[in-house]
């Protein structure tokens, strides 16, 4: 009876099951159930990336990917420029940056709407991308 009472205990111990963080559940979602985005569904963001630089009114805005230390600093305006919406900013961002990276699987506001959440698939692994405003770590002299 004793012996039992040990297997049970050490069994009980032995049995946990680490399911990962909520983004390792996210990854693998987006890895296996989230087919690319096409080329028009990626372009139809458009009014999202809008919508978000005209609410944030920031200069500067951040692309980061903690897990590759890939970052890319965005100027909404050119030099001299009038661009109140940062277009040319998004469509370098959705035509050159995102395919450059690998194949786009969404693009979504987060739920605080602190950021818009890009994932992308590179190599058949997926990886999250955050791009949001970046004003107060940029210093001009």
């Amino acid at each position: 009876m004793k012996f039992l009472k040990k297997i049970k205990k050490n069994t009980t111990k032995n049995n946990k099951v680490e399911i990962g963080t909520l983004y390792d559940i996210n990854k693998n979602l987006i890895e296996k159930n989230i087919k690319d985005l096409t080329i028009e569904e990626i372009n139809n963001k458009k009014e999202l990336f809008e919508e978000y630089i005209e609410k944030t009114q920031n200069e500067y805005y951040m692309l980061l990917c903690n897990d590759r230390k890939d970052y890319t600093i965005f100027r909404r305006t050119g030099i001299g420029s009038e661009d109140s919406i940062g277009c040319c900013l998004i469509d370098i961002l959705l035509n050159e940056c995102l395919p450059n990276r690998g194949n786009t699987k969404s693009i979504e506001l987060t739920e605080n709407k602190d950021a818009i959440e890009i994932w992308i698939s590179i190599d058949g692994e997926s990886y999250c991308y955050y791009f949001f405003p970046y004003d107060t770590a940029i210093i001009e002299c």
